[in-house]
């Protein structure tokens, strides 16, 4: 089953922004194009002002590619500018996940590029106590997913669940995420602000599931960039 690795990040105090994204952008990513089983590499900054400030996204054949080498030797590989940025940082907040099934068609059907996601994602995590899973989980696959997919600028939706967590950094904490994710792409913000958007969120459904969760989380990031191995 294809998964995830999503990565919150933050630079902290101690590294500037300009240091950090030349790092990442430059050598971190570079590094993982190589590795077979990553399908994608993007990244994405807030646009919603809250922290962590960014995300980036790889897409992997197997949640396992991460704990396998070649992967799991970049760990004991690190040059030395990658040694000392990464020890003064806010944050690096590592999580893999497995995809979750049915997986839904995006907008643009066979025809959509995983090279050239939407310039906007809706990252929404969510816990919910288990005697509730089963309605939570026929609500994004019955009712939420489909009425999304109806927003003018809706271009994909996908759910995935954790596999395991791990995060370093000075602001790094123990929390353990939510078990559920979903990633939802835009095309622009003006999605929003549609009859359409506002139809899917007020449904009597999403309240009560909303009302029901354990932890509720969303976040709003805009692209920033990707890369493909050439």
């Amino acid at each position: 089953m294809p998964g995830l690795l999503f990565v919150y990040s933050d630079p902290g105090s101690a590294v500037s922004h300009e240091e950090f994204n030349d790092w990442y952008d430059n050598e971190h990513v570079p590094l993982r194009i190589p590795i077979p089983g990553f399908h994608s590499w993007s990244r994405w900054t807030a646009a919603d002002g809250k922290r962590p400030t960014y995300a980036a996204f790889y897409d992997l054949s197997s949640p396992s590619i991460v704990s396998e080498s070649p992967y799991a030797d970049l760990a004991h590989t690190r040059s030395e500018r990658e040694k000392d940025i990464i020890a003064r940082l806010g944050l690096l907040d590592r999580r893999t996940y497995q995809l979750r099934e049915p997986v839904f068609p995006p907008k643009a059907g066979g025809a959509y590029d995983p090279a050239k996601p939407g310039q906007y994602v809706s990252v929404v995590e969510v816990d919910v106590k288990p005697e509730l899973e089963d309605d939570f989980n026929r609500w994004y696959g019955e009712e939420h997913i489909p009425l999304l997919a109806k927003i003018p600028g809706w271009l994909r939706s996908r759910r995935f669940v954790l596999v395991e967590a791990g995060a370093s950094g000075s602001e790094a904490t123990d929390t353990k995420p939510p078990k559920y994710l979903a990633i939802h792409e835009w095309a622009d913000l003006a999605a929003f602000e549609t009859p359409e958007f506002k139809e899917c969120v007020e449904t009597p459904w999403t309240k009560k599931t909303l009302e029901n969760a354990v932890v509720f989380h969303r976040r709003l990031f805009k692209l920033m960039r990707t890369w493909e191995r050439k």
